[in-house]
């Protein structure tokens, strides 16, 4: 399985707070049949300090040596919607690309949806990057409007669905929603949103379990491998089924009648 979305590195932003911490991360993602971290410090979040790309490289560097490379580990970030992004859109290997691809995970506050998103969408894919929207399940606006995911998707973007939405350790809200994102056809990856050994921790097998109940073992196992492994080799995402809005707004299938024989 391969993590898309995950805060390993140490003393970097609110996830590993040591490289120990990272260690043990590491092997615990391992064990979970996790093969492939990409890394993905927040940034332009007007909180933490946005790593530059020296950072980044030199703290995966220290924590592959110090977990004996039992895992890999690949640079990335977790994007906020800023005007930052696009002063580097323009860099092919700028810090805001998943290893370099032309693949960004975009978050949004989790309180609202950026008003003018639908031009942002259409700016990034112009300038050769494609978002990935980050656990939009949690987002209190998309709850109360489901259909902008749909929407976004549309555009073009993909959506991550975090695997503690699945498991309800973001609470009933984004649970639900992230079913019905699953459900409707709309999660392209599941991943961890790792921040600590202790908590939010780098797990996916729980969630693909869950998964796997809901949409079936075939869609959910490209969720966590092959839509991922793909997206790091700056390829087509493989598996993108067909959107189901019924689904996604809790509507019900209209039933056809016939009245007569």
């Amino acid at each position: 399985m391969i993590d898309i979305h995950c805060h390993i590195l140490p003393a970097t932003d609110d996830g590993a707070v040591s490289v120990e911490e990272s260690v043990e991360m590491c092997r615990m993602a391992a064990d979970d049949g996790i093969e492939v971290i990409v890394a993905t410090p927040h940034m332009f979040d007007g909180v933490h300090t946005t790593p530059d790309r020296e950072h980044i490289r030199a703290r995966i560097e220290e924590v592959t040596r110090a977990c004996n490379g039992r895992i890999k580990i690949l640079p990335g970030g977790e994007v906020r919607y800023s005007h930052e992004i696009f002063q580097e859109a323009g860099d092919a290997e700028s810090r805001i690309r998943l290893n370099g691809t032309s693949y960004m995970l975009l978050e949004f506050a989790f309180e609202m949806v950026p008003a003018n998103i639908e031009l942002t969408i259409y700016q990034m894919l112009q300038a050769g990057i494609t978002p990935v929207i980050a656990h939009p399940e949690r987002n209190k606006r998309i709850q109360r409007h489901p259909e902008i995911i749909a929407d976004l998707v549309e555009r073009g973007a993909f959506a991550q669905v975090d695997a503690g939405s699945l498991t309800k350790s973001f609470g009933p809200d984004s649970h639900a929603l992230a079913v019905r994102i699953l459900e409707a056809g709309l999660a392209h990856f599941i991943a961890t949103d790792a921040h600590h050994h202790n908590k939010r921790r780098p797990l996916l097998k729980p969630a693909l379990a869950v998964a796997s109940g809901i949409v079936g073992a075939e869609y959910a196992t490209a969720l966590v491998d092959a839509n991922p492994r793909a997206l790091i080799e700056d390829k087509a995402i493989p598996y993108q089924p067909d959107p189901d809005l019924d689904a996604l707004l809790g509507r019900r299938k209209k039933k056809w009648y016939a009245f007569w024989r």
